[in-house]
């Protein structure tokens, strides 16, 4: 009797695209793509993610990469309690001068 394995058509494009010749039941990646569906790529070896969507990323391993990191996370402060304030009391005098210049006639 043969010894006969039970590959799927899933199993059989995973070996093709990794170039791995042992039968798998590779996952597909399933990342959200710009379309909003399901990923269809499949995973780099030992990883859950396509190279894609991040399976290649090994992140930041130089000082000047988590450097970058982290001014990433910057925020602008526009919407800062000191801006805000700035901002109301900026409108306010502004206000302040059209109710005069209404009052003289000016406008």
């Amino acid at each position: 009797m043969k010894n006969t394995v039970d590959i799927s058509a899933v199993s059989v494009r995973a070996m093709i695209k990794t170039n791995n010749t042992e039968p798998n039941n590779t996952k597909l990646c399933l990342a959200k793509n710009r379309s909003g569906k399901p990923c269809q790529k499949y995973p780099i070896v030992g990883r859950m993610r396509c190279r894609l969507h991040g399976g290649l990323s090994t992140g930041p391993r130089t000082e000047e990469g988590k450097a970058r990191i982290i001014a990433a996370h910057y925020k602008h402060g526009r919407r800062s309690k000191a801006f805000l304030e700035t901002r109301k009391r900026m409108w306010a005098a502004l206000r302040k001068k059209v109710m005069e210049m209404k009052i003289q006639g000016y406008l």
